[in-house]
């Protein structure tokens, strides 16, 4: 990782801002700055800070020794927070005579408050100072998101072998997620949706104790985490026979997941990628049943940049990583959606996902 060239970013957008510092402190900003590995927990227990010629990592007791370690032979200086992390941070800020200081648009209101109270100067909150050096990614950090997606592929794989007519939701969820924490994954970037029969009208449906019976179209989206990065992929499988309407659903969905990933490519408009599928749909009549954006991005969190979807003002970027997922979904019928995970190449895209697409029949 080169984290180099990550801190230099920052260091660009201090500049462009006139701003001597910036404080970040959101879990997967801290991650991507530093590159520490089992370092930064989900809880308040570290943050950075960045100046044109320092980069300060404070963290707690619990993982001093482990981030003096992560950091040898690295930019980061690492500080042990004693009693209270921003209280520190901002004493120090005031020794070396700093006026003004950016934060991450997306710290939690009572996290600006209270630096703002600390702070004896301006600050500001800047939107996605991190997260726009995140959307273009590097080669370790592509490597990790396709071994992540490898992994839900074979878990995918192993799913069939389970789903049958008679067992729950929560129980495919269950078996879905074992199989892949022992194929490899760390951890679970999102909580995983099984949603059989009219459940899959429910785009983020959780899976319950809803039995899957024949005539079922059952909707699968997971993903795994590899070294802190995530891949997410969705499939719809069908329990015995279908209807002629349940499959015209499926083949409408299938046909639009080919077309949006046919459009991606590097330097179009993620508003083009998103009519390109979103077209397909609205032909088969389809078009109000599609109730979301047909992508996102992908990387330390499981939805960064870009917006794949019919307000976004971003360009699909060489490098970066994105879904493509058109669904539709029938109030107390059925849902379907694919997704698949593409990393942007100079000449079109490389899919991550290799998991059959053709619907399966169980």
């Amino acid at each position: 990782m080169d984290i180099g060239a990550r801190l230099a970013g920052v260091r660009r957008k201090l500049k462009e801002d006139g701003a001597p510092a910036a404080l970040i402190s959101l879990t997967s900003n801290l991650r991507y700055l530093t590159g520490f590995e089992n370092v930064i927990d989900r809880g308040i227990n570290a943050a950075c800070l960045v100046t044109e010629e320092r980069a300060l990592f404070y963290t707690d007791s619990r993982y001093i020794e482990a981030a003096s370690a992560a950091a040898e032979g690295g930019p980061w200086e690492v500080r042990l927070q004693k009693e209270n992390l921003y209280v520190e941070l901002c004493e120090d800020l005031h020794e070396q005579s700093v006026n003004s200081l950016l934060l991450e648009s997306g710290v939690p209101y009572g996290r600006f408050k209270f630096v703002s109270e600390q702070f004896r100067g301006a600050v500001r909150m800047v939107d996605r100072l991190v997260e726009s050096l995140r959307q273009i990614k590097e080669p370790e950090e592509i490597e990790r998101i396709a071994e992540a997606a490898a992994i839900a592929d074979r878990g995918f794989e192993h799913i069939l072998g389970f789903i049958r007519p008679g067992v729950t939701e929560a129980e495919v969820a269950l078996e879905l997620e074992f199989a892949m924490r022992r194929g490899g994954s760390e951890e679970m970037p999102f909580p995983l949706i099984v949603a059989a029969g009219p459940n899959g009208a429910r785009p983020h449906a959780i899976p319950g104790d809803r039995t899957l019976a024949s005539g079922d179209l059952v909707v699968l989206d997971f993903g795994a985490r590899v070294g802190g990065y995530c891949s997410d992929m969705t499939r719809t499988v069908a329990i015995g026979d279908i209807s002629k309407e349940q499959r015209r659903l499926y083949d409408a969905v299938f046909e639009a997941n080919e077309a949006g990933l046919a459009a991606v490519r590097s330097g179009i408009p993620c508003v083009e990628v998103d009519l390109a599928a979103r077209e397909v749909l609205e032909r088969h009549g389809l078009g109000t049943a599609f109730t979301h954006g047909v992508g996102h991005g992908v990387g330390l969190d499981v939805h960064e940049m870009p917006t794949v979807g019919p307000r976004s003002t971003e360009s699909v970027r060489e490098n970066s990583v994105i879904t493509i997922e058109p669904g539709v979904y029938v109030e107390g019928t059925a849902g379907v959606r694919i997704e698949d995970l593409v990393v942007v190449e100079s000449s079109g895209h490389r899919r991550l996902t290799s998991a059959p697409k053709e619907l399966i029949q169980i």
